[in-house]
Order: structure tokens, then sequence, then C-alpha cells
């Protein structure tokens, strides 16, 4: 299949750790498709292999979601959300009480051979201020075919009625694993401390509804029929990324023009319906956009017929949005998909309306492979651990 034109960004970040060095086994990769999701059993992975995992949609291009099958015994395949702007896995409980638990496909540690209660509690709170709340515990998941054994996860019986809504019972959190608020290993890390992926790499395809292009989750490297391998460009992490895929955000473009923005951070977050920035950052923004007008709540009002370009740079290089991404239509109205919002922090979200115009690619540990083709590194005969990220110099690809 050729690669598509429009997802032509690619983002890999790289950690700082100490381990042996990096043995490359296969790669898996998982395909997240736009439609029901089927199992895929017919045929054998090996242990080392790279992972394709399909993509569905709650609502059109507003959350991107897969089966991870939790459990043995009578494994239960659920629908999870996998999210780069968090760190912890949960999945809601048979026991939630919660009015946004009823009517939802809930996990039942009963049936489950593998599910091990630890005593103590969960708790997660998100940007967004949804929340979620319950007791730890661990058990096996299959990740498509990728098993994760005595994986950490959340037995949530409290959730915010923020995920009233949605089709997922869960969240995948796939930021750094030192981002945890509850101290988890993330199942992207324990399949890289098990030497289980070609490479310690995931990558996203956002597909778009209106054009009907798939979307599908890459679990140990990326899938090279989706983009031009000559056209990608590598972005560091920024320091102080506490876990998250922070990067340097050069500027931003409206309708080719640069606003002159400097010394902005970018949070790339799949698990976010819209571009969040502070609210002074917004104000430039729309200023730029004819007619827009703020209506409370981050939102702007903006004409139905807008057809203007935002751009973002980083590491020197523009990608562009497609104007319809820009828009969100309810009823007779339209409103910008970017917010301004003061979140308490000074860095942007880049979510799904950027996300979907690109391949992203996230590296977890590139530095490591890089000392083990020749640079210095210290001997160390543990298996790797939790990263510690506090300065990690992260790298990003995008092309």
């Amino acid at each position: 299949m050729h690669a598509l034109h429009i997802f032509t960004l690619a983002i890999a970040v790289f950690l700082f750790v100490d381990a042996l060095p990096y043995e490359r086994p296969k790669v898996h990769t998982i395909p997240l498709k736009m439609k029901p999701i089927t199992r895929r059993r017919a045929y054998n992975v090996s242990r080392r292999a790279t992972e394709q995992i399909t993509l569905d949609q709650d609502q059109p291009d507003l959350s991107y979601f897969g089966e991870v099958t939790f459990g043995t015994g009578e494994p239960q395949e659920l629908y999870m959300l996998f999210d780069t702007g968090s760190a912890d896995l949960f999945v809601i409980g048979d026991e939630c009480i919660s009015p946004a638990c009823s009517r939802k496909n809930k996990y039942n540690s009963y049936l489950d051979d593998s599910y091990k209660r630890i005593e103590r509690s969960f708790q997660v709170n998100y940007v967004s201020g949804a929340f979620v709340k319950g007791t730890c515990a661990t058990t096996d998941i299959e990740i498509g075919s990728i098993s994760v054994e005595t994986q950490d996860f959340g037995l949530v019986d409290t959730v915010s009625d923020d995920f009233a809504d949605y089709t997922f019972v869960g969240i995948m959190g796939m930021a750094l694993s030192s981002a945890s608020q509850n101290g988890q290993l993330t199942p992207v890390t324990n399949l890289i401390n098990n030497k289980a992926l070609d490479q310690p790499q995931f990558s996203f395809m956002l597909g778009r509804d209106a054009d009907n292009t798939p979307s599908e989750l890459t679990i140990g490297g990326s899938n090279p029929a989706r983009y031009d391998a000559n056209s990608l460009t590598w972005t560091n992490l920024a320091n102080n990324n506490k876990g998250l895929w922070k990067i340097p955000l050069d500027d931003c473009f409206v309708g080719g023009q640069p606003l002159g923005f400097q010394d902005r951070i970018g949070s790339i977050d799949t698990g976010s319906a819209s571009i969040i920035m502070p609210i002074a950052d917004a104000n430039a923004l729309y200023n730029k956009v004819p007619k827009s007008v703020a209506v409370g709540k981050g939102f702007y009002l903006i004409p139905c017929s807008t057809n203007i370009e935002i751009g973002l740079r980083f590491s020197g290089m523009t990608w562009n949005m497609d104007y319809r991404d820009f828009i969100l239509k309810q009823g007779n109205d339209c409103y910008g998909s970017i917010q301004g919002i003061d979140t308490g922090s000074d860095a942007w979200i880049i979510g799904i309306p950027f996300l979907k115009n690109v391949y992203s690619i996230f590296d977890q540990d590139h530095w490591k492979r890089m000392r083990s083709d020749g640079g210095s590194s210290h001997d160390n005969d543990s298996e790797e651990e939790m990263p510690d990220d506090s300065d990690d110099d992260g790298y990003n690809e995008y092309s």
C-alpha cells in the first residue's frame, strides 16, 4: 500500500536508560481500524515481533481505541483508549456504581485466574478534570497478539461523568512510566524490559472519518507502508519532560504567517480531542482567524466556511493541518478545535486535530541503542527498570 501523503510526521522520543546493550528482536505491528474490531488468532507471532492493532472511533475523529484482552481462565476483551498523554492503565470493574459506568462491558475480576489484588488505592486525575478511583492489581493482558504478564493496572469502581458517553471502558497510558500517578510500569515498558519487541517503539496513524482512512497502532516499530522514510524528522524531548512526550515547538502559523511564538513546548497527546494552549496564545492565534469570537470555556466560534490552514513547526519543519480538522461543527455553529485553557502547565497539548495529519513514532530507548552502537555506556547486569526521565534528552521524528 502506498504511503498516504497527509501522514508525513513521525515522532520518536528516546530515553536515557542504563541497561544491557539492546538486542534487536522482531517488531510487533498492531493495526487499528475504524470499524468493529475482530480478534486475529489465525497466525503465530514470535516472542519478538511487531504488532499492528486496528483502532475504532467513538464519534468521528473524537477518540481512538482498540481491544485489550484482560486475564486468563475466561479472557475478557475490552475496549481501551490508547493515550500518550498519561502513563496509567485502568479498567472499569463490574462493581463500579458511578452513573458513567452503566451500560458498559465491565471487567469481572472473578473470571480472571491471573488477577491479584494489591492492597493499595489507585487514582488518576486527568488534565481535563476527569478522574478515576479504585484499587491496584496485576493480571496478564494481551494487546492484539502480544502478551504482557503480571501487568499493573487499576481496577476502578468510581469514575467521573466524563466517561459516560465513551465506548471504551479503560485507558492504557503510553507516556513514559515515570509519569504514572500510581508507580506503574506501562505495558510498553514491560514489553521492552522483556525484550519482546523488535524496537522500543510504538507508532500511531489516526485516520480521518470523512476520508475513510484507516487508523492503527503499531507496537515494536512502525509501519513503513504509511509514510515516506526519507521524510522523517527527529526532535529531542524537552528537558524536565516529567515522563510525558513533550517536545520543543518552534512556532505556530496561521494562513502561512508565523505568530512569532518562542520557547513553547508541545505535549503529544493521542487522548486529547483538541489542541490546548494558554489563553494568551489562543487569543493571538484567533486574532488571525477572520470573524472568530471567544465564547467561553476556552472555545472560539468561527465561520463554518473557514478554510484557513494552521501549521506547527518542530525542528525547523512545518506541518499543516487540513482546514477541516480545525472546524468542530455543532448544530448550525462551528468552533475551532484549538482551545485556550490555563491548565497549570506552560506546555501546549497537541491532540488529535493535528495528529490526524501526521504519522507519529514514539521511541523509548534510542539513547541506549546509540550507546551500544559505539558510544560510552555503563555496565549494568539488571533488566531495564522504570526510566528516570527527569532530564531526558528525548528525540522526536517528523516527516
